[in-house]
């Protein structure tokens, strides 16, 4: 019982979901810059996740790269425009001025 526990207690961290910044959010605004700063941005409506209800940025620095960044800022835009939900994702940690992954759901 005691090694499940302590494999529980290991494992549990890494599973969280930790990363995932927004998920069923519906971007009610997306700007090419945000504070003079080489990102996109985007304003967001509901969802669950430690951004919800806020903004996320997208610094090109953090892309993997400028086509990666481009097809990120286009998803965004056929998103917001069509008011489908999103996902969106930090693979270095929950903050919300780091993102470089964007979903949109067809349904």
């Amino acid at each position: 019982m005691k090694k499940m526990l302590c494999l529980s207690l290991f494992i549990l961290p890494f599973y969280s979901g930790a990363g995932e910044l927004v998920r069923d959010a519906v971007i009610t605004e997306v700007a090419s810059s945000s504070g003079n700063k080489d990102v996109f941005y985007v304003k967001l409506s509901g969802g669950t996740g430690p951004c919800a209800n806020g903004s996320v940025e997208f610094p090109a620095n953090k892309s993997q790269s400028e086509q990666s960044y481009n097809q990120a800022f286009s998803i965004a835009l056929a998103a917001s425009m069509s008011g489908k939900k999103v996902r969106i994702h930090n693979y270095s940690n929950n903050e919300c001025g780091g993102a470089n992954f964007i979903g949109v759901f067809t349904n």
